[in-house]
């Protein structure tokens, strides 16, 4: 019986959230792919794109239409103009609200790849020793509300072999961090945020 306490409530409040989002207009996303300002392999910066789509999924997007994801074709025609606009020493975030205006879009989501580096010496005493580092920018604008949100976050690996030697684990962890820390698929996703504070007796 306990269980059937706990799924109730749960299920009540998703579909209420649901139901609401269904009536609302759909969100329209402007979610760019990640900047590499580096150099990575391409296999890491597929992963890091799939990372970034992950937190701004919906889950039965097709039928509920809660959000409209912009096409990439738009997002670049949009990008060349604002920074002809702006000029080449506008910073990133000075960009967002002109791409927002000009897409009419209601959110904006521009991940940076700003740090990938690793290298490796001889060491007499312990033989390989493995240098990597990784830094990732996150920006969110949400045009509803005006709010930006600018969120980082870097790795560092200094040490012998390990798994977690690679800039390319460092750089998905960052990554990670920095779509959690920026509350990113809360915003695009409230009914899911209110399914997580539901209290459980």
């Amino acid at each position: 019986m306990r269980r059937v306490h706990i799924i109730i409530p749960l299920l009540a409040v998703l579909l209420l959230g649901l139901a609401s989002c269904t009536e609302a207009a759909p969100l329209r996303l402007a979610q760019y792919p990640v900047i590499d300002r580096t150099w990575c392999p391409r296999e890491v910066l597929m992963d890091l794109n799939a990372r970034v789509s992950r937190a701004t999924h919906v889950p039965l997007n097709g039928y509920l239409q809660m959000v409209e994801y912009l096409p990439g074709n738009e997002l670049a025609a949009a990008m060349s103009e604002v920074r002809r606009e702006k000029g080449p020493k506008a910073k990133d975030k000075e960009l967002l609200r002109p791409l927002a205006a000009r897409l009419q879009a209601d959110m904006v989501v521009l991940p940076i790849l700003d740090g990938y580096q690793e290298w490796q010496r001889m060491s007499w005493r312990r033989g390989t020793i493995y240098h990597s580092y990784a830094s990732v920018m996150l920006y969110v604008y949400d045009a509803r509300t005006d709010e930006v949100v600018k969120k980082g976050a870097s790795r560092f690996y200094d040490g012998e072999t390990s798994t977690r030697a690679s800039a390319a684990y460092l750089v998905r962890e960052a990554m990670d961090d920095a779509l959690l820390a920026s509350r990113l698929h809360e915003r695009i996703y409230p009914a899911k945020s209110q399914e997580q504070k539901q209290p459980v007796n």
